[in-house]
C-alpha cells in the first residue's frame, strides 16, 4: 500500500471510530447546534466533527510526516497553529467568542504556519519581495481559514467541496506530480473527512463546528500553497476554486448591499439553492461533480503545454461560474 493511501485509510478509520466514541460518551446537549431561520438543517445536530478529525490529522502528520518530507519546523508550527484554532473554535462553538479574539487567533496561527513553511518557500519571487509575499500568504491563509468555516453550512458540503480537491491533490502526490509533503496533509484531511461523512450525510447528525472548520481550513490552505509551489499556482487555485468563488462573490455581494460582513448569514450560493428548493443531495452532488471537473482542470493547468494549461484554466472558471449562476437562479434543479 502506498504511503499516501495508508495515511488516507488510517485517517478515515480513526476519525470514524473516534467520532462514534465521542457521540456515545459526550452528553447529547454538548456542542449541540441550534436551529434558527438561517439554519440549513432541520433536525438537532452536534458540532463534534472537529473534536475527532483535527487530533487524528495532526497525529498522523507526526506519525508519517517526517518520512514524507514534512520537516520538524513545519510540523511544530502547523500543530501549534491548528491547536490554537481548535481551542478557539471549540470555545466559540460553546460561548460565541468576540470577533476580535477569533481574528487575533487566526492571525497568530497563520503567521506561525507561514514561518513554518521555511525561508526558501516562495510562490512569486519575481513579483514580490520576500516580506511582502509573506504578508500576502498570511492574509491568504486567514482568508482560507474563514472560507472553510463559511462553507460548512450544509450536510456533506465540506466533504464534497474540500474532500474531493484534497483527494486529487493526494493523488497527484501518489503519482509523483506533487510533493509527498503536500500529499500527506491532503490525504490525512481527505481521509478524516471520509470518516466524518458517515455522520454528516443527510440528514446530518454531526457537523464540523468551528473547532473543525477553522484548523482544517488552516491545514488545507497550507496544502494548497504547497501544491502551488510543487506544480503551478493555477493548480493550487483551481482545486479549491468553488469554495473560493462562492465565498468571495458572496462577500462582494454583501458589501454592495451594505450588509455587516461580520454578521451571520445564509447568502452563499449553495444556501440560496437549498432555500430555493434544491435537495441537499442535488446541491452536494453538483458540487462533487464540479470538483471532479476542477481536479482534471487542475492537472491540465500544470501542463508544460501552454494551450493545455490555458484550456484547463478557462474550463475551470467557466464551470464554476455556471454552477454559481445556476445556484443563484432561485429555481428548483
Amino acid at each position: 500500500m502506498s504511503p499516501i493511501l495508508t495515511v488516507f485509510v488510517f485517517a478515515a478509520i480513526a476519525s470514524a471510530v473516534l467520532l462514534a466514541v465521542l457521540i456515545r460518551l459526550l452528553p447529547s446537549h454538548f456542542l449541540a447546534a441550534g436551529i434558527n431561520e438561517r439554519s440549513n438543517h432541520t433536525q438537532p445536530a452536534r458540532q463534534l466533527g472537529g473534536l475527532a478529525i483535527v487530533p487524528v490529522v495532526v497525529a498522523l502528520l507526526w506519525l508519517f510526516g517526517a518520512r514524507m518530507g514534512l520537516d520538524q519546523r513545519f510540523l511544530v508550527t502547523a500543530s501549534i497553529g491548528a491547536l490554537i484554532l481548535w481551542i478557539a473554535g471549540m470555545l466559540d462553538d460553546r460561548h460565541h467568542l468576540p470577533e476580535s479574539i477569533r481574528i487575533v487567533a487566526q492571525l497568530i496561527a497563520a503567521c506561525l504556519c507561514v514561518y513554518g513553511l521555511g525561508p526558501d518557500f516562495r510562490l512569486l519571487p519575481d513579483f514580490f519581495p520576500v516580506l511582502l509575499e509573506r504578508g500576502l500568504l498570511v492574509l491568504a491563509l486567514v482568508y482560507f481559514i474563514n472560507l472553510t468555516n463559511f462553507m460548512d453550512g450544509l450536510d456533506l458540503m465540506v466533504v464534497s467541496g474540500m474532500g474531493i480537491p484534497l483527494a486529487f491533490l493526494a493523488g497527484f502526490a501518489a503519482f509523483g506530480l506533487a510533493g509527498m509533503a503536500s500529499g500527506s496533509i491532503a490525504a490525512a484531511i481527505a481521509g478524516g473527512l471520509c470518516g466524518f461523512a458517515l455522520f454528516n450525510r443527510p440528514k446530518a447528525t454531526v457537523f464540523l463546528g468551528d473547532s473543525g472548520s477553522l484548523p482544517l481550513g488552516l491545514l488545507c490552505g497550507l496544502a494548497f500553497f504547497m501544491v502551488a509551489h510543487d506544480m503551478r499556482i493555477a493548480t493550487g487555485l483551481i482545486l479549491p476554486l468553488f469554495f473560493i468563488a462562492d465565498a468571495t462573490t458572496t462577500l462582494i455581494k454583501r458589501l454592495l448591499e451594505g450588509d455587516n460582513i461580520f454578521a451571520a448569514h445564509s447568502k452563499h450560493a449553495y444556501q440560496v439553492a437549498k432555500r430555493a428548493g434544491w435537495s441537499v443531495w442535488q446541491v452536494v452532488l453538483t458540487v462533487a461533480a464540479l470538483n471532479v471537473v476542477l481536479g482534471i482542470c487542475a492537472f491540465a493547468a500544470s501542463s508544460t503545454s501552454i494551450p493545455v494549461r490555458l484550456t484547463g484554466i478557462v474550463v475551470a472558471v467557466v464551470c464554476v461560474c455556471a454552477v454559481l449562476l445556476r445556484f443563484r437562479r432561485r429555481t428548483v434543479a
